[in-house]
């Protein structure tokens, strides 16, 4: 399998499985594909700041995308820059099926994210998708990212009629973490 056939794989775990499982089944994938050390070193990665700091950001996104009638926000880090992140206010949304992800490109507002020069620094030491080494440590960092990210979203979802998506910079298709029907 490509990375690209496990991050579908992700997209429809997020769907049907709890935060708890997919976190060891990618665990145990990324323990599969390189040394166990790699992704221990991963998993040993605190990420309370980066979630906390999460939480604001989509707080304050979830406001202003309600606020400005935007049918979706995006967020969007960067696996090449440390992690850096934007969350794009998007005033049109397709859902997942329609395999059409150009409405995160026309946002009507940004708002700058957090880094995680850890994860970075990880990724940088082992490349994208090269060898089984870097597709298994890649997966496991985008896994971490995502999770946290629906973390933060389940304690601030106060707007359930926004769709709220993610993707590293260029990922197609974004990775749906709430589809909201009513808008669709």
């Amino acid at each position: 399998m490509d990375i690209y056939d496990y991050l579908d794989l992700l997209q429809k775990d997020i769907q049907t499985s709890p935060i708890q499982e997919i976190e060891q089944r990618y665990f145990d994938i990324c323990t599969k594909l390189c040394v166990t050390d790699i992704a221990k070193a991963i998993q040993l990665v605190s990420l309370k700041d980066y979630q906390e700091a999460l939480q604001d950001l989509l707080a304050h996104g979830l406001t202003v995308a309600y606020s400005e009638g935007a049918k979706a926000i995006y967020f969007e880090y960067d696996l090449d820059n440390d992690w850096d992140s934007t969350l794009f206010i998007c005033e049109d949304y397709q859902p997942l099926e329609e395999d059409d992800d150009e409405w995160a490109c026309e946002w009507v507002d940004e708002i700058n994210g957090p880094s995680l020069a850890t994860f970075g620094n990880l990724y940088e030491s082992h490349g994208f998708d090269d060898t089984n080494e870097a597709i298994g440590s890649t997966l496991y960092l985008i896994v971490r990212t995502v999770l946290e990210y629906m973390r933060a979203y389940n304690e601030v979802n106060a707007f359930p009629k926004v769709n709220v998506c993610i993707g590293f910079h260029d990922q197609d298709p974004a990775m749906r973490i709430n589809e909201a029907a009513s808008v669709l």
